[in-house]
């Protein structure tokens, strides 16, 4: 069984770990959510120390397991030979971020005399098999959505899946400030645009009047918002950029990814990062509600507004917009519930259980 989000056990003798980074080898802007997570973990415990992903295997990584090889059996046997050949030996326990699952096999270029350990975020039902694949070369499995585990788990016997655990997606509530009182922005979709909200949201702008900023995409693919002067067309939207209009934003939409690209990511209906962000930057969350379990087992009914149709979606946003009082209620009992169930040093303690759970079995 998993361990309860909240569960505050700490191990009395914290387990060494060597956190291996993809940011020296990936600086896609997603990534810097992964680099504070890491960090997080560094301030909490000093014995943890981040060194990065060795940039050759990263590229014979690229080059056997792209898309077109990865279910080539030959390429992949000779890929597993050159992981054996190349190597390296750790006495410490190895931790790898990844932010897709196919990356988890850039553990077997390591060895532990510790613990290898996966945490795989973005775990697509397509991505599972992969997985169960590569899954006997890691000690732990740490994942971030209920649904994942779920698929994962039948294609594994039972001595395998037991390797397996609930991380969700956390936050360093240093990141965020503590206080927001200069909130000039109506309405702000954050993640990946959802149509059906997008649509009501530019809707209620023209009839109400109100602002209302969501992400493009300009010629290079960069992410800027929509009628912003300080963010030109081609600026790459930065985390710290993202975090300081959302903190100007009052009303933020947020959706599970499932619903903005279903072929994408398959059954799994997760609880996104932005979730999370919304409520430490004192925006309500408004849209849909993720089905998985990290949210449906653990998370409050009240902290996502789910408007069904368009009128209801009017009426919340009125009311949100027009009675300051009631909006600083729920952001702050909504940050109040992250910081205390979905904070850095809640999932520290929680891995710090899991490490301790291992060892004695």
């Amino acid at each position: 069984m998993n361990k309860p989000l909240n569960d505050r056990y700490v191990s009395p003798e914290p387990n060494r770990l060597i956190i291996k980074s993809y940011r020296a080898v990936n600086r896609w802007v997603s990534y810097d959510v992964i680099n504070i997570y890491e960090d997080a973990f560094v301030k909490i415990d000093s014995s943890i120390s981040i060194s990065n992903i060795d940039k050759i295997s990263y590229f014979i990584r690229r080059v056997l397991k792209n898309h077109y090889l990865c279910s080539n059996k030959f390429t992949d046997s000779i890929y597993r030979i050159i992981q054996r050949v190349l190597s390296k030996t750790y006495d410490e326990s190895i931790f790898v971020t990844c932010m897709s699952a196919p990356l988890v096999d850039i553990l077997g270029f390591y060895k532990s005399k510790g613990i290898k350990i996966a945490y795989i975020i973005d775990a697509w039902e397509n991505s599972i098999e992969y997985i169960a694949a590569h899954i006997e070369s890691i000690d732990i499995v740490l994942m971030a959505y209920q649904d994942s585990i779920n698929f994962l788990k039948k294609y594994l016997p039972s001595h395998l899946a037991k390797k397996i655990y609930l991380f969700p997606n956390f936050i360093d509530s240093n990141v965020y400030p503590k206080k927001v009182s200069d909130k000039i922005y109506d309405i702000i979709q954050v993640g990946r645009k959802n149509n059906t909200l997008h649509e009501w949201a530019k809707k209620y702008s023209a009839e109400k009047k109100h602002s209302y900023l969501y992400q493009k995409r300009n010629k290079r693919g960069m992410y800027y918002f929509e009628d912003r002067e300080w963010e030109g067309n081609n600026f790459q939207l930065s985390y710290p950029s993202l975090v300081k209009t959302l903190c100007q934003s009052k009303i933020a939409l947020v959706s599970p990814s499932d619903t903005s690209d279903i072929k994408r990511t398959g059954r799994v209906s997760p609880l996104t990062h932005r979730y999370l962000e919304a409520a430490m930057c004192y925006a309500v969350p408004v849209g849909f509600a993720p089905t998985g379990g990290e949210y449906v087992n653990f998370f409050p009914k009240a902290f996502t507004t789910f408007p069904k149709d368009y009128e209801k979606f009017k009426d919340v946003c009125n009311r949100l917009l027009e009675d300051g009082n009631l909006r600083l209620k729920i952001t702050n009992e909504n940050r109040n519930y992250v910081i205390e169930n979905h904070s850095a040093e809640v999932r520290y303690k929680q891995l710090q259980q899991i490490l301790s759970n291992y060892k004695k079995n």
